[in-house]
Protein backbone atom coordinates (compact mmCIF):
# COMPACT_ATOMS: atom_id res chain seq x y z
CA UNK A 1 0.00 0.00 0.00
CA UNK A 2 2.77 2.48 0.78
CA UNK A 3 4.65 2.18 -2.49
CA UNK A 4 0.97 2.40 -4.09
CA UNK A 5 0.32 5.65 -2.67
CA UNK A 6 4.12 7.11 -3.42
CA UNK A 7 2.99 6.15 -6.94
CA UNK A 8 -0.28 7.89 -6.99
CA UNK A 9 1.43 11.07 -5.25
CA UNK A 10 4.33 10.97 -7.84
CA UNK A 11 1.95 10.95 -10.81
CA UNK A 12 -0.35 13.32 -9.28
CA UNK A 13 2.09 15.57 -8.43
CA UNK A 14 3.56 15.35 -12.00
CA UNK A 15 -0.08 16.32 -13.30
CA UNK A 16 -0.55 20.08 -15.42
CA UNK A 17 -4.59 19.57 -14.83
CA UNK A 18 -5.63 16.27 -12.90
CA UNK A 19 -9.68 16.37 -12.98
CA UNK A 20 -11.20 14.34 -9.60
CA UNK A 21 -14.14 13.10 -11.28
CA UNK A 22 -16.71 9.92 -9.97
CA UNK A 23 -16.80 11.44 -6.74
CA UNK A 24 -19.42 8.16 -6.01
CA UNK A 25 -18.33 8.46 -2.05
CA UNK A 26 -19.34 10.27 1.47
CA UNK A 27 -18.66 13.61 2.70
CA UNK A 28 -15.67 13.25 4.04
CA UNK A 29 -13.93 11.42 1.13
CA UNK A 30 -16.11 14.62 -0.52
CA UNK A 31 -14.08 17.05 1.50
CA UNK A 32 -10.60 15.00 0.99
CA UNK A 33 -11.21 14.96 -2.71
CA UNK A 34 -11.96 19.23 -2.67
CA UNK A 35 -8.72 19.72 -0.53
CA UNK A 36 -6.57 17.66 -2.68
CA UNK A 37 -8.31 19.01 -5.83
CA UNK A 38 -7.19 22.96 -4.33
CA UNK A 39 -3.79 21.45 -3.72
CA UNK A 40 -3.02 19.99 -6.89
CA UNK A 41 -4.85 22.85 -8.80
CA UNK A 42 -7.47 20.54 -10.15
CA UNK A 43 -11.34 20.23 -11.29
CA UNK A 44 -13.65 18.35 -9.54
CA UNK A 45 -17.13 16.97 -11.23
CA UNK A 46 -19.26 14.65 -10.42
CA UNK A 47 -20.37 11.51 -12.24
CA UNK A 48 -24.15 12.59 -12.07
CA UNK A 49 -23.46 16.62 -12.18
CA UNK A 50 -25.25 17.20 -15.64
CA UNK A 51 -28.91 16.69 -14.37
CA UNK A 52 -27.44 18.72 -11.02
CA UNK A 53 -26.03 21.14 -12.63
CA UNK A 54 -28.87 21.79 -15.10
CA UNK A 55 -31.10 22.16 -12.43
CA UNK A 56 -29.17 24.16 -10.62
CA UNK A 57 -28.75 26.30 -14.12
CA UNK A 58 -32.46 26.49 -14.59
CA UNK A 59 -33.07 27.75 -11.10
CA UNK A 60 -30.97 30.53 -11.23
CA UNK A 61 -32.41 31.85 -14.36
CA UNK A 62 -36.17 31.39 -13.03
CA UNK A 63 -36.42 30.79 -9.75
CA UNK A 64 -37.78 27.71 -8.03
CA UNK A 65 -40.51 26.47 -5.25
CA UNK A 66 -38.84 23.18 -3.95
CA UNK A 67 -40.79 21.05 -0.84
CA UNK A 68 -39.14 18.78 1.02
CA UNK A 69 -39.87 14.79 1.07
CA UNK A 70 -41.23 14.24 3.90
CA UNK A 71 -43.69 17.38 3.43
CA UNK A 72 -45.15 16.05 -0.01
CA UNK A 73 -45.86 12.36 1.40
CA UNK A 74 -47.17 13.94 3.88
CA UNK A 75 -48.94 17.13 2.91
CA UNK A 76 -49.82 17.18 -1.01
CA UNK A 77 -52.99 16.05 -2.03
CA UNK A 78 -52.28 16.00 -5.51
CA UNK A 79 -48.88 14.46 -6.82
CA UNK A 80 -47.44 14.69 -10.27
CA UNK A 81 -44.91 12.08 -11.29
CA UNK A 82 -42.99 13.32 -14.71
CA UNK A 83 -41.54 10.43 -16.94
CA UNK A 84 -40.58 7.27 -16.48
CA UNK A 85 -36.90 8.86 -14.32
CA UNK A 86 -38.58 9.26 -11.26
CA UNK A 87 -39.88 5.69 -10.88
CA UNK A 88 -36.60 4.06 -12.78
CA UNK A 89 -34.29 5.81 -9.97
CA UNK A 90 -36.50 5.04 -7.16
CA UNK A 91 -39.23 1.70 -7.76
CA UNK A 92 -40.32 2.41 -4.34
CA UNK A 93 -41.03 6.26 -3.99
CA UNK A 94 -44.78 5.86 -5.06
CA UNK A 95 -45.24 3.76 -1.98
CA UNK A 96 -43.48 6.01 0.47
CA UNK A 97 -45.13 9.12 -1.18
CA UNK A 98 -48.03 7.54 -0.74
CA UNK A 99 -48.27 6.28 2.75
CA UNK A 100 -51.57 4.49 3.96
CA UNK A 101 -51.71 7.19 7.31
CA UNK A 102 -49.97 10.54 7.53
CA UNK A 103 -50.75 13.88 8.89
CA UNK A 104 -53.99 15.68 7.89
CA UNK A 105 -53.83 17.52 4.62
CA UNK A 106 -54.79 20.80 3.75
CA UNK A 107 -57.90 21.13 1.67
CA UNK A 108 -60.91 18.40 1.57
CA UNK A 109 -59.27 16.72 -1.52
CA UNK A 110 -58.57 13.53 -1.81
CA UNK A 111 -55.17 12.51 -2.64
CA UNK A 112 -54.82 11.73 -6.36
CA UNK A 113 -51.40 11.04 -8.60
CA UNK A 114 -51.36 11.80 -12.15
CA UNK A 115 -48.42 10.33 -14.33
CA UNK A 116 -47.19 12.47 -17.20
CA UNK A 117 -45.70 10.62 -20.27
CA UNK A 118 -44.99 7.33 -18.53
CA UNK A 119 -47.29 4.52 -17.98
CA UNK A 120 -49.39 3.75 -14.84
CA UNK A 121 -47.21 0.66 -13.26
CA UNK A 122 -47.76 -0.01 -9.77
CA UNK A 123 -49.25 2.35 -7.84
CA UNK A 124 -50.63 2.31 -3.83
CA UNK A 125 -53.73 0.94 -3.50
CA UNK A 126 -56.76 3.21 -3.18
CA UNK A 127 -55.03 6.40 -4.79
CA UNK A 128 -56.90 7.49 -7.98
CA UNK A 129 -54.55 7.67 -10.92
CA UNK A 130 -55.09 9.52 -13.65
CA UNK A 131 -52.32 8.78 -16.61
CA UNK A 132 -51.34 11.27 -19.43
CA UNK A 133 -49.68 9.55 -21.98
CA UNK A 134 -50.27 9.35 -25.92
CA UNK A 135 -48.35 9.68 -29.20
CA UNK A 136 -46.71 12.58 -28.20
CA UNK A 137 -43.72 13.10 -26.70
CA UNK A 138 -42.54 14.00 -23.28
CA UNK A 139 -41.96 17.53 -23.36
CA UNK A 140 -45.42 17.90 -25.57
CA UNK A 141 -47.13 16.32 -22.90
CA UNK A 142 -45.75 18.46 -20.40
CA UNK A 143 -46.33 21.72 -22.51
CA UNK A 144 -49.98 21.04 -22.84
CA UNK A 145 -50.37 19.99 -19.25
CA UNK A 146 -49.02 23.75 -18.80
CA UNK A 147 -51.76 25.08 -21.33
CA UNK A 148 -54.53 23.45 -19.29
CA UNK A 149 -53.61 25.24 -15.92
CA UNK A 150 -53.26 28.44 -17.36
CA UNK A 151 -57.09 27.78 -19.57
CA UNK A 152 -55.04 28.44 -22.67
CA UNK A 153 -56.67 26.87 -25.80
CA UNK A 154 -55.05 24.00 -27.05
CA UNK A 155 -55.97 21.90 -30.12
CA UNK A 156 -55.33 17.73 -30.37
CA UNK A 157 -56.54 15.12 -32.20
CA UNK A 158 -56.86 12.22 -29.49
CA UNK A 159 -60.32 13.58 -28.12
CA UNK A 160 -59.79 11.38 -24.67
CA UNK A 161 -56.19 12.65 -24.26
CA UNK A 162 -57.02 16.01 -24.48
CA UNK A 163 -59.96 15.73 -21.72
CA UNK A 164 -57.86 14.26 -19.75
CA UNK A 165 -55.34 17.26 -19.83
CA UNK A 166 -58.08 19.71 -19.12
CA UNK A 167 -59.20 17.26 -16.38
CA UNK A 168 -55.57 17.42 -14.60
CA UNK A 169 -55.89 21.06 -15.38
CA UNK A 170 -58.40 21.71 -13.52
CA UNK A 171 -57.52 19.28 -10.61
CA UNK A 172 -54.79 21.35 -10.15
CA UNK A 173 -56.41 24.93 -9.97
CA UNK A 174 -58.26 23.46 -7.07
CA UNK A 175 -55.42 21.47 -5.61
CA UNK A 176 -54.59 22.44 -1.87
CA UNK A 177 -51.28 21.80 -2.61
CA UNK A 178 -49.75 20.11 -5.78
CA UNK A 179 -46.35 18.98 -5.97
CA UNK A 180 -43.88 18.29 -9.82
CA UNK A 181 -41.69 15.13 -9.00
CA UNK A 182 -39.04 14.92 -11.70
CA UNK A 183 -35.58 13.62 -12.04
CA UNK A 184 -33.75 16.91 -13.73
CA UNK A 185 -31.35 14.27 -15.06
CA UNK A 186 -34.50 13.10 -17.88
CA UNK A 187 -35.66 16.44 -18.83
CA UNK A 188 -34.47 18.71 -21.19
CA UNK A 189 -34.42 22.53 -19.69
CA UNK A 190 -37.32 24.11 -21.63
CA UNK A 191 -39.21 20.80 -19.89
CA UNK A 192 -38.21 22.19 -16.61
CA UNK A 193 -38.99 25.73 -17.25
CA UNK A 194 -42.35 24.46 -18.10
CA UNK A 195 -42.72 22.78 -15.14
CA UNK A 196 -41.32 25.77 -12.88
CA UNK A 197 -43.48 28.25 -15.09
CA UNK A 198 -46.40 26.23 -14.26
CA UNK A 199 -45.50 26.12 -10.28
CA UNK A 200 -45.45 29.95 -10.40
CA UNK A 201 -48.96 30.05 -11.91
CA UNK A 202 -50.87 27.80 -9.44
CA UNK A 203 -48.92 29.38 -6.15
CA UNK A 204 -50.40 32.94 -6.72
CA UNK A 205 -53.32 31.33 -5.98
CA UNK A 206 -53.09 28.26 -4.24
CA UNK A 207 -50.10 26.12 -2.88
CA UNK A 208 -47.40 24.50 -5.02
CA UNK A 209 -43.81 23.05 -5.04
CA UNK A 210 -41.33 21.04 -7.23
CA UNK A 211 -39.88 18.10 -6.03
CA UNK A 212 -36.77 16.68 -8.02
CA UNK A 213 -35.22 13.67 -6.85
CA UNK A 214 -31.73 13.56 -5.55
CA UNK A 215 -28.69 12.87 -8.08
CA UNK A 216 -27.10 9.20 -7.23
CA UNK A 217 -23.60 8.45 -5.90
CA UNK A 218 -24.61 11.13 -2.61
CA UNK A 219 -24.16 13.87 -5.68
CA UNK A 220 -26.34 16.32 -3.44
CA UNK A 221 -24.39 15.27 -0.51
CA UNK A 222 -21.12 16.23 -2.75
CA UNK A 223 -22.77 19.20 -3.87
CA UNK A 224 -23.46 20.38 -0.63
CA UNK A 225 -19.84 19.62 0.65
CA UNK A 226 -18.45 21.39 -2.34
CA UNK A 227 -20.45 24.54 -1.99
CA UNK A 228 -19.60 25.32 1.80
CA UNK A 229 -16.33 24.31 1.45
CA UNK A 230 -15.53 26.96 -1.82
CA UNK A 231 -18.88 28.50 -1.91
CA UNK A 232 -19.19 26.94 -5.43
CA UNK A 233 -21.04 23.01 -6.77
CA UNK A 234 -18.84 20.68 -8.44
CA UNK A 235 -17.59 21.14 -12.00
CA UNK A 236 -15.13 24.06 -10.36
CA UNK A 237 -11.72 24.32 -10.83
CA UNK A 238 -8.51 25.30 -8.62
CA UNK A 239 -6.23 26.20 -10.97
CA UNK A 240 -6.71 30.07 -10.12
CA UNK A 241 -5.79 32.32 -7.90
CA UNK A 242 -9.65 31.93 -6.16
CA UNK A 243 -12.10 29.10 -7.71
CA UNK A 244 -13.66 29.48 -10.90
CA UNK A 245 -17.39 27.40 -11.28
CA UNK A 246 -18.40 26.86 -14.96
CA UNK A 247 -20.90 23.76 -15.97
CA UNK A 248 -19.42 23.77 -19.40
CA UNK A 249 -15.75 24.15 -19.07
CA UNK A 250 -15.05 21.72 -16.36
CA UNK A 251 -16.75 18.60 -17.08
CA UNK A 252 -14.92 15.89 -16.40
CA UNK A 253 -15.36 14.62 -19.95
CA UNK A 254 -14.56 17.47 -22.10
CA UNK A 255 -11.74 17.95 -19.94
CA UNK A 256 -10.40 14.64 -20.94
CA UNK A 257 -11.34 14.55 -24.58
CA UNK A 258 -10.40 17.54 -25.12
CA UNK A 259 -6.38 17.01 -24.00
CA UNK A 260 -6.63 19.91 -21.27
CA UNK A 261 -6.47 17.54 -18.51
CA UNK A 262 -3.51 15.23 -18.28
CA UNK A 263 -4.34 12.98 -15.85
CA UNK A 264 -8.15 11.68 -13.77
CA UNK A 265 -8.46 10.67 -10.12
CA UNK A 266 -11.93 8.67 -10.48
CA UNK A 267 -13.64 7.69 -7.24
CA UNK A 268 -16.02 5.30 -7.01
CA UNK A 269 -17.07 3.87 -4.03
CA UNK A 270 -20.23 3.85 -2.58
CA UNK A 271 -22.37 0.97 -1.54
CA UNK A 272 -25.39 0.47 -4.07
CA UNK A 273 -24.44 2.95 -7.08
CA UNK A 274 -22.22 2.28 -9.36
CA UNK A 275 -19.75 5.76 -11.12
CA UNK A 276 -20.13 5.46 -15.15
CA UNK A 277 -16.64 6.38 -16.30
CA UNK A 278 -16.06 9.14 -18.74
CA UNK A 279 -15.24 7.53 -22.09
CA UNK A 280 -11.70 8.23 -22.02
CA UNK A 281 -11.38 7.24 -18.42
CA UNK A 282 -8.69 4.66 -18.19
CA UNK A 283 -7.58 4.98 -22.06
CA UNK A 284 -5.06 6.40 -22.59
CA UNK A 285 -5.09 9.30 -19.64
CA UNK A 286 -2.78 8.25 -16.48
CA UNK A 287 -5.34 7.69 -13.75
CA UNK A 288 -5.79 7.14 -10.05
CA UNK A 289 -7.91 4.69 -9.55
CA UNK A 290 -10.14 4.64 -5.48
CA UNK A 291 -12.93 1.89 -5.80
CA UNK A 292 -14.82 -0.78 -3.66
CA UNK A 293 -15.48 -2.47 -6.85
CA UNK A 294 -13.03 -4.43 -9.43
CA UNK A 295 -11.63 -2.33 -11.88
CA UNK A 296 -10.65 -2.35 -15.71
CA UNK A 297 -7.88 -0.16 -15.76
CA UNK A 298 -4.88 0.67 -17.73
CA UNK A 299 -1.34 -0.66 -17.52
CA UNK A 300 0.14 2.00 -16.33
CA UNK A 301 -2.61 3.47 -13.76
CA UNK A 302 -2.57 3.06 -10.10
CA UNK A 303 -5.78 1.38 -8.24
CA UNK A 304 -5.94 0.83 -4.72
CA UNK A 305 -8.93 -0.68 -3.20
CA UNK A 306 -11.04 1.20 -0.48
CA UNK A 307 -13.94 0.59 1.29
CA UNK A 308 -17.55 0.93 0.27
CA UNK A 309 -19.07 4.00 2.21
CA UNK A 310 -22.27 2.58 4.08
CA UNK A 311 -21.02 -0.59 3.50
CA UNK A 312 -17.55 -1.19 4.99
CA UNK A 313 -17.61 1.69 6.81
CA UNK A 314 -20.38 4.62 8.49
CA UNK A 315 -20.90 7.19 6.16
CA UNK A 316 -22.14 10.57 5.83
CA UNK A 317 -24.57 10.89 3.35
CA UNK A 318 -27.21 12.93 1.41
CA UNK A 319 -30.84 11.63 2.81
CA UNK A 320 -33.75 12.41 0.32
CA UNK A 321 -36.29 12.11 3.25
CA UNK A 322 -34.94 14.14 5.38
CA UNK A 323 -33.67 16.27 2.83
CA UNK A 324 -30.09 17.01 4.66
CA UNK A 325 -26.47 15.17 5.64
CA UNK A 326 -27.61 12.13 7.78
CA UNK A 327 -24.83 9.40 9.37
CA UNK A 328 -25.43 5.62 8.07
CA UNK A 329 -24.08 3.27 10.17
CA UNK A 330 -21.79 -0.22 8.52
CA UNK A 331 -24.09 -3.01 7.14
CA UNK A 332 -21.04 -5.18 7.81
CA UNK A 333 -18.30 -2.91 8.69
CA UNK A 334 -14.47 -4.33 7.10
CA UNK A 335 -11.64 -1.93 8.90
CA UNK A 336 -9.02 -3.46 6.89
CA UNK A 337 -10.36 -1.39 3.76
CA UNK A 338 -9.03 2.19 4.08
CA UNK A 339 -11.31 4.85 3.58
CA UNK A 340 -12.00 7.25 0.98
CA UNK A 341 -10.80 10.28 2.81
CA UNK A 342 -8.24 8.29 4.77
CA UNK A 343 -6.38 7.64 0.90
CA UNK A 344 -6.36 11.10 0.08
CA UNK A 345 -5.36 12.71 2.84
CA UNK A 346 -2.62 10.41 2.82
CA UNK A 347 -1.25 11.22 -0.63
CA UNK A 348 -2.13 14.44 -0.34
CA UNK A 349 0.87 14.21 2.94
CA UNK A 350 3.15 12.50 0.54
CA UNK A 351 2.68 15.23 -1.89
CA UNK A 352 3.49 17.47 0.49
CA UNK A 353 6.58 15.93 1.28
CA UNK A 354 8.03 15.34 -1.76
CA UNK A 355 7.24 19.21 -2.61
CA UNK A 356 9.33 20.03 0.50
CA UNK A 357 12.30 17.68 -0.29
Amino acid sequence: MDRTLQRAADLLAQARLPVIGGLFTDVNGAAAALALAQKLGGVVDHAASRGMSRAARVMRETGSTPASFGEVRNRADTVVVIGDGPRDRDPELLDRLFPAKGLPRPGDNKRELIVVGTGKGKTPSGIRTKVIKGKHALPELVALLGAAVRETPFEIHDEALAKKILSAGKRLRESAFAVFVCDPAELEEPVLHTVLETVRLLVKTTRAATLALSAPGNGDGVNLCSTWTCGLPVRTSFAGEVPENNMWAYEAERLLKSGEADTLVWIDALDGADATPPTRAFRGIPSVVLSSKPVKAGRDDVVIEVGAAIADHDAAVYLPPIAGIGEVKATSADSSKPTVAEVLNKIGTLIDAKGAA
